[in-house]
């Protein structure tokens, strides 16, 4: 009889031996994996198993996993505050548009398109590229936070594994991944109203 556990130690179901799985739970399973190993003795009257699961620890983190942990988020990070790369694309056109006709005075005969777009429902074209200076502002703003977490804490998860705090570079990775949540999520709707 084997007894298959998840990764958190809890049974999920048992099934026959197979033939050639005699000393299975000595075997040492391949990292990431858990090593499980059931510890205990067979009942001989009824068959059953006493004793308990017991695993080698959870496997040990490399900085290339716990980084690329961290650059993972950063992209979703980046892809909740900007969309597509088409509309990252936009916006960039957009606000260099907008700056140019600050720049410029504001002249009502030149109007960007861009400008043109957003200056709708009542809005001035000057009031349409202000609103759409302040929100590329704060869209730069969380860009580079998301930027500055992720190199910030990749520094610190190779410095901290090249020393053997894993703990450490864990809780580095764990604190730049809610650092990057709660300025994406903590300021309002993360997309910019470029429009």
């Amino acid at each position: 009889m084997i007894f298959v556990i998840d990764q958190n130690g809890r049974f999920l179901y048992a099934a026959d031996t197979p033939a050639d799985a005699d000393n299975w739970t000595a075997v040492q399973l391949p990292q990431p994996c858990w090593n499980p190993r059931f510890k205990g003795t067979r009942i001989p009257d009824s068959g059953e198993w006493k004793g308990q699961w017991e695993h080698d620890g959870e496997p040990v983190p490399t900085s290339a996993e716990l980084c690329t942990r961290v650059d993972n988020y950063a992209d979703q990070a980046r892809q909740t505050v900007a969309g597509d790369p088409l509309r990252a694309l936009e916006y960039e056109r957009a606000t260099a548009e907008a700056q140019a006709f600050k720049d410029a005075g504001y002249p009502a005969d030149a109007v960007p398109r861009s400008v043109a777009a957003w200056a709708i429902m009542g809005r001035a074209p000057r009031e349409a590229a202000d609103s759409m200076l302040a929100e590329s502002a704060r869209y730069a703003e969380l860009l580079y936070l998301v930027r500055e977490r992720r190199l910030e804490a990749k520094e610190l998860i190779r410095d901290r594994i090249a020393n053997g705090a894993i703990d450490e570079a864990r809780k580095a990775a764990d604190e730049a991944i809610k650092a990057i949540q709660t300025a994406v999520t903590g300021t309002g709707k993360p997309e910019p109203s470029l429009q």
